[in-house]
């Protein structure tokens, strides 16, 4: 199998992430994009009040009913820090038939080279970088360093986490930013209010 290794915070999970999900499942001939929300990221704060389990919560409602789509507790659930390498390692060691494909936005290449261990993962996984609004490549040395990197021509979807957080603290509509089950979610757990 072909698997993305789709990681970030996700908080929260929005229609932003999931579309650029699924154009890059039927893009790059994935089988399969493994979501991976962080525990605790070491270049992301991401905030005190949302608790890994309801960020989990929130992507297995996200992605109910795709069959392309999983969710991995694999970060939450391991008591250290949550480096992207430890994870590859872990993936491949316990499915050595699959390959893996790394999927990260366009922000965080151009931090890459911040990243614990960047140039094994390099090494062990092929990169698949999403464009982001407002974010243009910057690291070019990253290229030379890769042995397969490839750069997705997805839309630039103006949705963020941050701009949805928002918005529940100031009481606006979040309707179309995030699937109506997260939406649920958010509100009959009180997410984002303070």
């Amino acid at each position: 199998m072909k698997i993305g290794i789709f990681g970030g915070t996700f908080n929260p999970i929005h229609y932003g992430h999931l579309i650029n999900a699924q154009l890059l499942l039927e893009d790059f001939s994935l089988d399969r994009i493994l979501f991976v929300p962080s525990k605790e990221p070491v270049h992301k704060e991401i905030g005190e009040t949302i608790s890994g389990e309801d960020r989990y919560c929130m992507i297995q409602y996200a992605i109910e009913g795709n069959s392309g789509f999983e969710v991995s507790r694999i970060e939450l659930d391991r008591e250290d820090p949550s480096y992207t390498i430890i994870t590859v390692r872990y993936l491949q060691q316990n499915s050595p038939d699959d390959a893996f494909y790394l999927i990260i936005g366009m922000d965080s290449f151009n931090d890459f080279h911040t990243w614990k261990e960047y140039r094994a993962i390099l090494k062990r996984v092929p990169l698949i970088v999403i464009e982001r609004p407002s974010h243009q490549l910057k690291n070019k040395s990253i290229i030379d360093d890769a042995d397969e990197i490839y750069f997705s021509n997805n839309p630039l979807i103006d949705i963020s986490s941050s701009r949805i957080r928002d918005y529940v603290k100031q009481g606006r509509s979040i309707q179309y930013l995030v699937p109506p089950k997260v939406k649920q979610y958010i509100y009959e757990k009180g997410l984002f209010q303070q």
